[in-house]
């Protein structure tokens, strides 16, 4: 199939168009009009088009079909028909640009949206796992608003059970804590989770816990033992900023190892890189 096969359908449509608005009846009319697409057709198609066609200048194109036609009458159309090859060709690159741009552009819509829900579903996935948020008095009688399953429920559950004693196996992971990649330096969004782990302490006094620092396997195991250790320390820091006192905490980093999940994904290495604590004494 030529070019111009495919370009005929568009440019009939489209000049009968035109011819019906402005009323066209003559050969000089109808090469006006001609013309007075040339700044449009310019100004649709991208630089090198037209040089490539052979039609660098299309407003001296347009002017000199005009002056033909005006010297004719309209035995000079058949001068003007010529002209409708390239007027085709022209026609038919803006309308593939513009489709293509259209496709480029619902394309992107499409890319968009697909990402935000994916994010959607990870948010919403991880507030599942959490469970539903509620608030819970402490013996002190402050009111936190902390989540069915996260670490604040589960540490006040173990030091309030009478039958659950202190050990060295039972360890309670920070699930809202963030820090800037590679640093030991915590995001803004992890304090209210310390708040809430400060104000347990508070309203525990007897209870002391040691603080584990953990990273997942990527890199050097001798740097990922200094930043888990750093981490440790700084989630150590802050608790004791809130109120508590240090001799209440102990900080160690654990690097690579006892990793909790599979450290071939990133979703289990996102999980490996935790701070933990562990109940020493209630």
């Amino acid at each position: 199939m030529s070019l111009l096969s495919l370009a005929a359908p568009i440019v009939m449509g489209f000049l009968s168009k035109h011819v019906k608005q402005q009323g066209v009846t003559d050969a000089a009319g109808f090469a006006s009009m001609l013309a007075g697409q040339a700044g449009f057709l310019k100004g649709a198609l991208p630089t090198g088009v037209t040089n490539l066609l052979g039609i660098s200048n299309i407003d001296a194109l347009a002017g000199k079909a005009v002056s033909m036609t005006s010297n004719g009458g309209s035995s000079v159309l058949k001068k003007v028909l010529p002209f409708l090859p390239i007027v085709a060709i022209l026609l038919l690159g803006w309308w593939l640009l513009k489709n293509s741009g259209a496709d480029a552009a619902k394309q992107t819509v499409e890319t968009v949206k697909e990402a935000a829900h994916e994010g959607v579903v990870a948010t919403a996935s991880a507030v599942n796992a959490l469970g539903a948020f509620f608030s819970m008095r402490l013996p002190s009688g402050v009111d936190l608003n902390i989540p069915e399953y996260g670490i604040e429920n589960k540490l006040i559950g173990f030091i309030q059970d009478a039958n659950r004693p202190v050990d060295k196996t039972t360890w309670f992971t920070f699930d809202r804590l963030l820090f800037e990649t590679g640093k030991a330096t915590m995001k803004p969004e992890s304090r209210e989770q310390l708040n809430n782990i400060a104000e347990i302490l508070k309203a525990f006094p007897a209870v002391a816990l040691k603080i584990g620092g953990y990273t997942d396997n990527t890199g050097n195991a001798a740097a990922n033992m200094q930043l888990s250790q750093a981490r440790a320390e700084s989630v150590m820091n802050e608790l004791v900023a809130l109120g508590i006192d240090a001799q209440r905490l102990r900080a160690e980093g654990y690097g690579q190892e006892h990793p909790v999940a599979d450290n071939g994904t990133e979703d289990g290495r996102a999980k490996n890189r935790r701070i933990d604590v562990r109940v020493t004494k209630k």
